[in-house]
This record gives structure tokens, C-alpha cells and sequence, in this order.
């Protein structure tokens, strides 16, 4: 028989379990999340990056979490560092490998900027915590860090700039050479395309690699590629702008010229590459 207690019931049922569901989900966000989404270190304008840039996805797909020992390659203007600093500063480690001053000294004062890295780590606590480490890639004598010390090498968006300088080589030598037995080279980079007409240095002098080149370059030094996404891939990016990937957002180097066009655009297109460590 119908009552309304037949009816009250299952409704009360039904709102016990989205109230639990609503703090079932609110637990569940786990330390990748916090550090995404709930950061008092990352600014309004990195924020607005993440559409582009996606770094829940990448840090999940690198396999990177909280527990892990991480060096960042040139941090740069601190993008990823406010989000990898905080998520391992408790339980993992980060460790920041800056451009080597040493291949700057014509322009002294970026030099002598880039000498300070390792005692800026040391000055931010409430950023890095107790255990990071601030040095550089590669490093002029011996390694950055110790042999087999880390779990992942993250270089986002600068494999140009070490084919611009001439540092490929070393570079790639001594990421294989800090990372654990299979270990995660971490790539993310402005990708050309594939019947881009240039050679290799043309591709880097406007902020690009061929993914198929990158790939070639990068194995032949130990790594094995494992994985790649397209997370980070922009179909509007033409990539046929005279001043590089830097015309478009966020640099927007031509400035006001065409600025609505290029902000339609967005950022540029990008490959991101997972390759892990082959012990020799």
C-alpha cells in the first residue's frame, strides 16, 4: 500500500548519498589537484594558461606525484616551478636546473641572475620547502646532481634553446645520466611541422622542432619513447610567423600589430613526448 512514508524514504536516501557523494568527491581531489587548483603560489595570469598548457594532464601523464624527486629544466619565469615546487616539497623533491651561467657571459647581468639560482631556492621555504635543490643544465664540471637521483627530467618548451646554444649533446647526456634506470625524460615542446622546409637550427631559431627529428635525437642518446599526447596540440597554430612561436600569446612580440588574430590563435602547438631511461 502507498504511503508517505514509502515516499519519504527513498528520497531521504537519495540525499544522504549525494551528501556523501559532494564530500566522497571533495576527499578524492588528490595532492596533483591541490597543486593545480588550490595554490596560493600560482597568479591569476598562470591560471589563465592552463587551457593551453594543461598541467593536471601532463603531470598525471609524466607520472609524476607528490613522492616524486623531479628536476625542472630552465624554470624560467617559474610557470611549472609554482606547481612542482609546492606538490613535492614535502615528500618528494624538486630540483631546479636553471640555464648554466656560464654560457651567458656576454650578457652579464642575465649571468650573474642565473649565479643566484640556488640561493633563491634557498631563500623561498614557503615555496620549496627544506630538500630542493637549485643548480644547473648542464652543468660545467660533473653532474647537476648525483648520478641516478631522479625520477623524472621535465623540459617544457626549451629543446630550442639548447639547439640555439649548441648544449643538445650535453644536455641530453647528462638527463640520462641523473635519471633513475628507467626514468622519464619529460618533453614538452613547440612542435614544426613535419615538411617545414628548414633544417634543424632553421626549426629552432623560430622556437620549433620536428617531432619526428626530436624523437630521433632524443633516442639516440639511451631514451626509448614510451608515450605521446596530443593534450597539448593547437590545430590554429599555422606556425608560418616571421618571429617565431614568440608571435603568438603569451609574448605576442609584434605587440598591438594583428594582437586580436594571435590571441585568437592562442599558444602555440605542442608536442609532449614521454621517453623513459635505457640502462647501459
Amino acid at each position: 500500500m502507498f504511503t508517505f512514508r514509502s515516499l519519504v524514504r527513498p528520497v531521504f536516501v537519495l540525499f544522504i548519498m549525494n551528501i556523501t557523494n559532494v564530500f566522497a568527491n571533495t576527499n578524492d581531489k588528490d595532492a596533483i589537484w591541490h597543486a593545480v587548483h588550490k595554490n596560493p603560489h600560482r597568479t591569476v595570469e598562470e591560471i589563465k594558461r592552463d587551457q593551453y598548457r594543461h598541467p593536471e594532464q601532463v603531470l598525471r601523464f609524466f607520472d609524476i606525484n607528490e613522492k616524486s624527486s623531479v628536476g625542472e629544466v630552465a624554470p624560467g619565469r617559474f610557470w611549472y616551478t609554482h606547481i612542482l615546487a609546492p606538490l613535492l616539497k614535502d615528500k618528494g623533491r624538486y630540483v631546479g636546473l636553471e640555464h648554466n651561467p656560464d654560457y651567458y657571459r656576454k650578457s652579464p647581468d642575465w649571468a650573474n641572475e642565473l649565479a643566484k639560482y640556488a640561493q633563491d631556492i634557498k631563500d623561498a621555504p614557503e615555496l620549496y620547502g627544506s630538500n630542493a635543490v637549485g643548480t644547473w643544465l648542464p652543468a660545467t664540471e660533473g653532474l647537476p646532481v648525483e648520478a641516478g637521483s631522479l625520477d623524472v627530467v621535465f623540459i617544457a618548451r626549451t629543446m630550442h634553446n639548447w639547439q640555439n646554444q649548441g648544449r643538445v649533446d650535453v644536455g641530453l647526456k647528462q638527463s640520462w645520466q641523473i635519471l633513475k634506470d628507467g626514468g622519464i625524460l619529460a618533453i614538452v615542446q613547440h612542435r614544426a611541422d613535419e615538411d617545414f622546409a628548414g633544417d634543424r637550427q632553421a626549426a629552432a631559431k623560430l622556437g620549433r622542432w620536428k617531432q619526428s627529428d626530436l624523437i630521433n635525437v632524443v633516442e639516440s642518446f639511451g631514451f626509448t619513447l614510451v608515450a605521446s599526447s596530443e593534450m597539448n596540440s593547437n590545430p590554429k597554430d599555422t606556425k608560418n610567423y616571421e618571429n617565431g612561436v614568440w608571435t603568438l600569446p603569451p609574448r605576442l612580440r609584434l605587440g598591438e600589430k594583428d594582437q586580436e588574430k594571435y590571441e585568437a590563435i592562442g599558444e602555440s602547438d605542442r608536442m609532449t613526448l614521454k621517453f623513459i631511461k635505457i640502462p647501459q
